[in-house]
């Protein structure tokens, strides 16, 4: 049984009474740094003016503080066999920590290891493909075999394959949910939820019995980047929940994977398309992700298995440049004398065909 110290309490009292909105959270803490402190002006119903909120937000903090309110929450939490995580703790995950606005707590079933080697996010949609679905499978396999702890949103589709990708290959995984703690969504996952808890963990910044709101989900999906180092994007349309994830990573810092689908497909619009525009880096096996870490060697691709005579004279103009030496497509805009519609399009092109690689900073390279 946990015992809760008392800034663990007044951390329970202060996000009942914000019920899901960081934004009173945040001003009360901005005011009166020491909780402990708050939560005792709140029993007094002395707490001072806020920026915002007026009576009502007063209201319901000074309703909410109450020790009995606090004593009720932690016995609901031992009987659900959850726990929570404050901000100030030493278990809560440093990367989560650096984000702006970062939950001040979350709930936790199961075991959150706030010192994961390499978190690594895997989201795309939830009407995935076939080839989607044994993509993510084999991706989060191999990433979860070589030490990568799988972040994902526990969604149908392609969350879902990646979470049992991980769970196959007995390596660590952690869901984050867009509703409480304890409301599996979507149903049909509670098998994985359970398989998540026991052997990694589950995790929502939400008060337990809230509902999946679809306002919830965008505010979800920037704890899922906030936690990882980066995040591979599988399948995706051009704009999503999947694509806000990605963008939220790109502000955080992270950095953003995809894998190149077929042009015919729309699920492949989103993934392509952030490869195109030099927003996520292309992966063709778990090898380029894991070497952006140090956690393996490059992976080699011998230009002998590939058939440079199936190429169009511009994109072998492009190769015979790349032979040379790493360019950005600007330089090879200058040197070909060609637009940059042209030269993008190519260079998406030879990077599907595994022929080219792009590096940091939009550099094309053999």
């Amino acid at each position: 049984m946990k015992t809760y110290t008392p800034l663990e309490r007044s951390y329970i009292w202060l996000h009942n009474a914000a019920r899901n909105r960081t934004q009173l959270f945040e001003q009360v803490y901005a005011l009166i740094p020491d909780l402990n402190k708050a939560f005792a002006l709140a029993k007094a119903r002395r707490l001072p003016p806020l920026p915002s909120g007026g009576e009502e937000a007063l209201k319901r903090l000074y309703d909410a503080a109450s020790e009995a309110y606090i004593d009720e929450t932690i016995t609901w939490l031992e009987k659900n066999q959850a726990h929570i995580i404050i901000r100030e703790s030493e278990e809560y995950p440093p990367l989560l920590k650096e984000i702006k606005h970062a939950p001040p707590l979350v709930y936790v079933k199961g075991k959150l290891n706030p010192g994961m080697r390499l978190p690594i996010a895997m989201v795309g949609m939830r009407k995935s493909t076939q080839y989607g679905e044994k993509v993510t499978r084999h991706l989060a396999g191999e990433l979860a075999r070589s030490g990568a702890t799988i972040i994902s949103g526990m969604a149908l589709g392609i969350d879902s394959h990646a979470a049992w990708g991980a769970l196959e290959a007995e390596g660590g995984t952690v869901a984050v949910l867009g509703s409480g703690i304890d409301v599996i969504y979507p149903g049909e996952n509670a098998g994985l939820y359970y398989k998540i808890a026991e052997s990694g963990a589950v995790i929502s910044e939400f008060l337990p019995g809230t509902k999946p709101l679809r306002a919830n989900f965008p505010q979800r999906n920037r704890v899922i980047s906030g936690l990882s180092l980066g995040v591979v994007v599988v399948e995706a349309a051009e704009r999503s929940g999947t694509t806000i994830t990605a963008n939220y990573a790109l502000e955080q810092n992270r950095d953003v994977f995809a894998v190149p689908g077929r042009i015919t497909d729309k699920s492949s619009v989103g993934p392509n398309g952030m490869i195109q525009r030099g927003e996520a880096k292309p992966v063709y096996c778990a090898a380029d992700i894991l070497c952006e870490y140090g956690a393996c060697p490059a992976p080699v691709r011998p230009m002998a298995d590939i058939d440079l005579s199936a190429l169009s004279p511009f994109e072998g103009c492009i190769v015979q440049e790349l032979k040379k030496g790493e360019r950005n497509a600007d330089e090879l805009c200058e040197i070909l004398s060609a637009p940059v519609q042209q030269v993008n399009s190519c260079l998406t092109s030879l990077q599907f065909s595994g022929i080219i690689k792009q590096l940091p900073g939009r550099v094309f390279g053999l």
